[in-house]
């Protein structure tokens, strides 16, 4: 069985972020069963980029974000890329057992091919 990867994604840094952050994903773990966690509205165009998506709506409040955590969790991913950067991904990445690898992909204010990469 390949390994799990999640891309969290809801709307930061726009669609060309996104696009550009899924296809270094894929590049970088071709046979990887790919899960995309993003909002209901940015779902639509980047369904094909990935195996499955996980919509997770606009949720808020604490009970909903343990939520995420215990999703996030209960797929065992060997990697988890943050593609947001919010303070509040950057919290979950302490709430996920067991503890996958976890990246983030820098956004930049002017950014170009060469200045998106993968941590």
């Amino acid at each position: 069985m390949s390994e799990t990867v999640i891309a969290i994604w809801f709307g930061a840094g726009g669609e060309a972020h996104a696009a550009a952050g899924l296809a270094a994903i894929r590049s970088r773990h071709p046979a990887a069963r790919l899960i995309l966690l993003t909002s209901l509205k940015a779902a639509g165009p980047h369904r094909a980029l990935a195996d499955e998506t996980w919509e997770d709506g606009a949720v808020k409040g604490a009970s909903a974000f343990l939520a995420r955590a215990r999703r996030l969790s209960w797929a065992s991913p060997a990697h988890i890329y943050d593609l947001e950067g919010n303070l509040a991904t950057r919290f979950l990445r302490l709430c996920v057992w067991p503890r996958p690898q976890w990246h983030y992909m820098r956004q930049e204010r002017h950014p170009s091919a060469e200045s998106r990469r993968l941590s």
